[in-house]
């Protein structure tokens, strides 16, 4: 069974400042395969590894490793869009405007970011999630 993620999901994953394992954010996905992560614990941004780094000692000793992984897939610029319209599921994305109270789950058109999804609601700001990540904004 194949594990599906979504953007704005939290996951578990080894965190390199932390040096262990915490909670994460993900932030952008890519052919339904977490992308980038932001770390709860120290705000980190970086690449999903669904397990702990391997050393260079052990890697060259794993057969596993020694093929090789197969390339990534490569990144079509729409393919953020596709995923998040999908999960819109017919929901209108409405202009953004700083004086609007924007409530979490709603769709937003930002003039600069493009389409996102409020995430989170905090006192007069909302965190949304863009292609280019979490961004804080102004909602009145």
């Amino acid at each position: 069974m194949t594990k599906s993620y979504y953007a704005g999901m939290d996951v578990d994953a080894p965190c390199g400042r932390c040096k262990g394992e915490t909670r994460h954010r993900i932030l952008s996905i890519t052919d339904g395969i977490p992308e980038k992560l932001i770390c709860a614990n120290c705000n980190s941004v970086h690449k999903f590894r669904s397990e702990k780094p391997v050393s260079a000692v052990s890697a060259a000793r794993s057969p596993r490793m020694a093929t090789g992984a197969a390339p990534r897939p490569t990144t079509s610029p729409s393919r953020f869009q596709e995923l998040m319209i999908q999960d819109q599921a017919g929901a209108k994305a409405r202009p953004y405007n700083i004086a609007e109270k924007w409530e979490e789950g709603a769709w937003m058109d930002h003039p600069s970011f493009g389409l996102g999804k409020v995430q989170r609601r905090t006192g007069r700001k909302a965190e949304v999630l863009f292609r280019e990540g979490l961004k804080t904004l102004i909602s009145g």
